[in-house]
């Protein structure tokens, strides 16, 4: 499934690369791309695998304020 999370506090290459780091690294997500000019990230992830929710959650634990709706 591909999802689009806004998300807020995002600022620079630093911020891109931390985020699609530590969502790659999530059992489940195949890819994470995020675009901090725009304020979204991408995931296309597993949804037997892992949820939206625990995405975001990864979000905001690395700093990072997550909208769902």
């Amino acid at each position: 499934m591909l999802t689009k999370l806004l998300v807020n506090g995002m600022s620079c290459q630093h911020c891109k690369k931390s985020i699609e780091d530590s969502l790659s690294a999530l059992e489940g997500v195949n890819r994470a791309e995020a675009h901090y000019t725009e304020g979204f990230v991408e995931v296309d992830f597993e949804e037997t695998l892992i949820t939206v929710e625990k995405i975001a959650a990864e979000i905001d634990e690395l700093g990072f304020e997550v909208k769902l709706n």
